[in-house]
């Protein structure tokens, strides 16, 4: 009999984990997949990377004759987000997200590509480190 109520015991556990994890049916009729948030720009000039469901957000920053483009002055994700910056330049130089130390080399056919989580809130300084040229802020909110 205990042998029974102990079977018995590790199914119902096993059923609430399923329940709870989202196992059961979505009665929303959207397979439990969050919302896509979509690249949009504010009054205030920032704008949210885009990020596809499943995806990292894309952050696409060119530099021309010491001229940065593609990016606002802010670039808002959300804490969590996976991030891939890719920067293109046509100096030697290294790009730099302060405050997640991450680096990467970029030179004139030779993108720098930066993959990280977002997983520290704040405001970071992106930028070309021997230039000091800022390329943008990340605000992780």
């Amino acid at each position: 009999m205990n042998v029974v109520r102990s079977k018995l015991f590790v199914a119902l556990v096993i059923v609430s984990a399923f329940t709870a994890c989202g196992g059961g049916d979505d009665s929303a009729g959207n397979g439990g997949s969050p919302p896509v948030p979509s690249a949009s720009a504010d009054t205030e000039g920032t704008k949210a990377a885009s990020q596809p469901a499943d995806a990292a957000a894309v952050i696409d920053v060119r530099v021309m004759s010491g001229e940065v483009t593609g990016v606002d002055d802010i670039v808002d994700v959300a804490v969590g987000d996976d991030v891939r910056l890719e920067v293109t330049a046509d100096v030697d130089d290294e790009v730099h997200v302060h405050g997640y130390d991450r680096v990467d080399a970029v030179a004139p056919g030779n993108n720098a590509v930066l993959r990280f989580t977002a997983d520290i809130p704040g405001v970071f300084e992106v930028e070309l480190e021997s230039a000091g040229t800022v390329l943008f802020e990340l605000r992780v909110r």
